[in-house]
């Protein structure tokens, strides 16, 4: 294992939490937030020492590194970046102890949402923008890190072929710095069109703000305890439905739509997409809850697929498990978005049903295309998809009896396994927005940490780089 370079890598990633420490300086100088400044400080200092300290010893070493090292780094980055991150929640004036401050930083980092914050809008604004940057440069750093994974030659997944956008799809595997950069554009100036959005629906500043890095990353933090409380208008809420697309669908599919460079061949995953959200919009809003407002309906589904889980729902109709189910299919393979993932479920589901026809009818020849195109669907894809399937649910069953120890009930414990490792907020949308993580006793807040971030990095990476290290190829 190349050790230099992946700690060059966490350099890198630990002076990005310098840049968001300067950001959270300067708002607290301009705006007078004077009690906040030692915090962020101590974090600029931090991730200084730290991230020059790495790079400085990586600096000489090969960038071209190794799948496993990719993933000792993805790994290495879900720990150690949520700790730089904890450090204003610790030394700030609310008294949040280490275990709660890395529990909201991992949270945070993760895109998931859960929050032992009690009194959201009793926190100052610099530590509210702190909580939703931990968000947004965990989304940004989570596509950045599926591309170097599903990219590598060592997975070999067809779909990062089918789905990875356009002509620089072709040239995928050799080209990651090109789609590095693309990523990155892509991600901030999405970002700032939605806080434009939010701004023209007389969405607050700050709150256009925090609720655009929350939307983007696919996150669950929201600036206060009720969504309610700043997206009042029908109008807001089918705008802020709508910017919830932004993690559902691939990302180079924004890019090839603003390039012009659309092609209905290289991203027939997000037109399944697109087609399974809009028929199931109609469904509910006729058949289920007709007496719902449309753009709630909107908002309760491209929030559950999104893995976001924000919400301004509410009915008489309990449908927790159906926006559970939605949550764990979530979106495209390179998205912010968490859950399952789109493809492997279309994978699964299609290869089942044509064993299952090849048992009736053996003579029959079985059609492996993906999404009807030219490209066909692996051995290997199967393997990944299954595997992952297998994991999420050994990982439910775990996780569920965790949490019954810490005195909660079957049901409860079953939901939040399921959005802890799908990283989705626990909000009404799943009967679980009572829920209070900062009465969970230590070692059940410890296992929600460990599972929010082996679903983000999938417990299947994590089990190949063990494999890679017990047996040396």
């Amino acid at each position: 294992m190349n050790y230099k370079s992946v700690l060059f890598f966490l350099g890198i990633n630990s002076l990005f939490v310098s840049f968001f420490s300067i950001l959270n300086i300067l708002y607290s100088i301009y705006f007078d937030f004077v009690l906040d400044l030692n915090s962020y400080l101590i974090t600029l200092i931090t991730s200084l020492i730290i991230g020059s300290s790495f790079w400085y010893v990586g600096r000489n070493s090969s960038k071209n590194i190794t799948l496993v090292d990719q993933i000792t780094f993805i790994v290495l980055s879900f720990f150690l970046i949520p700790l730089l991150f904890s450090i204003p929640y610790f030394f700030s004036i609310y008294n949040i102890s280490l275990l709660n401050s890395y529990f909201e930083s991992v949270s945070g980092f993760t895109t998931t949402g859960f929050t032992i914050i009690e009194n959201v809008k009793n926190i100052d604004e610099p530590l509210l923008l702190w909580r939703s940057s931990s968000q947004w440069l965990g989304g940004l750093f989570f596509l950045l890190a599926t591309i170097g994974t599903i990219g590598s030659k060592q997975i070999k997944i067809k779909p990062a072929y089918l789905i990875s956008g356009g002509a620089s799809g072709r040239n995928f595997y050799n080209n990651f710095n090109y789609n590095f950069i693309k990523i990155f554009f892509i991600y901030f100036f999405s970002t700032v069109f939605v806080i434009f959005l939010y701004s023209l629906i007389d969405v607050r500043l700050l709150d256009a703000f925090n609720l655009a890095f929350t939307t983007i990353s696919s996150g669950g933090f929201i600036p206060t305890d009720n969504l309610s409380n700043i997206i009042e208008t029908k109008l807001q809420v089918f705008v802020l439905s709508i910017t919830l697309l932004f993690p559902i669908f691939n990302f180079f599919l924004i890019h090839d739509v603003i390039t012009r460079q659309f092609s209905f061949r290289y991203h027939q995953e997000d037109l399944h997409l697109a087609s399974l959200i809009i028929s199931l919009v109609l469904l509910i809003y006729f058949f289920v809850i007709p007496n719902e407002e449309f753009a709630n309906v909107v908002f309760a589904i491209t929030s559950s697929i999104s893995t976001s889980g924000i919400t301004t729902y509410s009915s008489n109709v309990d449908l927790s498990l159906f926006f559970i189910l939605l949550t764990i299919v979530g979106g495209s393979l390179i998205s912010t978005s968490s859950g399952f993932k789109y493809t492997r479920i279309y994978i699964l589901l299609k290869i089942s049903y044509q064993e299952i026809h090849r048992l009736v009818k053996p003579i029959n020849v079985i059609d492996k295309n993906l999404y009807n195109s030219e490209a066909k669907i692996d051995d290997q894809d199967v393997k990944i998809a299954f595997l992952v399937f297998i994991s999420f649910i050994i990982s439910v069953f775990i996780l569920s009896g965790i949490l019954t120890l810490d005195n909660l009930t079957f049901e409860n414990s079953f939901k939040l396994s399921i959005l802890t490792l799908t990283n989705t907020v626990s909000s009404a949308l799943y009967g679980m927005d009572s829920l209070s993580f900062f009465d969970l006793n230590n070692f059940t807040k410890m296992s929600l940490i460990l599972f929010m971030i082996l679903s983000k990095i999938e417990i299947i990476a994590v089990v190949y780089l063990i494999k890679r290290s017990i047996f040396r190829e």
